[in-house]
């Protein structure tokens, strides 16, 4: 079963900035990320112009697992 995350729960732009921010202080682009994990680069740029409104928990495990963070530091519900 898969579970997402939805936006009147958390913020998608929090989600966007705090992977944003991850990916400037390992010194890879945001594409580079998507490729490593096997996502459409378009998921990124969904998050960044707000067209994206939920994201599949799994997802959200596989970002947070590859930058070494929490899921709930990625959707703004804890401090890293």
């Amino acid at each position: 079963m898969h579970w997402k995350a939805k936006a009147s729960h958390i913020s998608m732009n929090t989600l966007y900035e705090h992977i944003s921010t991850l990916c400037t202080q390992q010194g890879i682009t945001p594409g580079k990320l998507c490729t490593d994990l096997g996502l459409s680069r378009g998921l990124i740029t969904d998050l960044k112009m707000g067209r994206k409104k939920d994201l599949y928990a799994t997802t959200a495990y596989k970002i947070a697992k590859y930058f070494g963070v929490s899921v709930g530091y990625l959707l703004g519900l804890e401090e890293k």
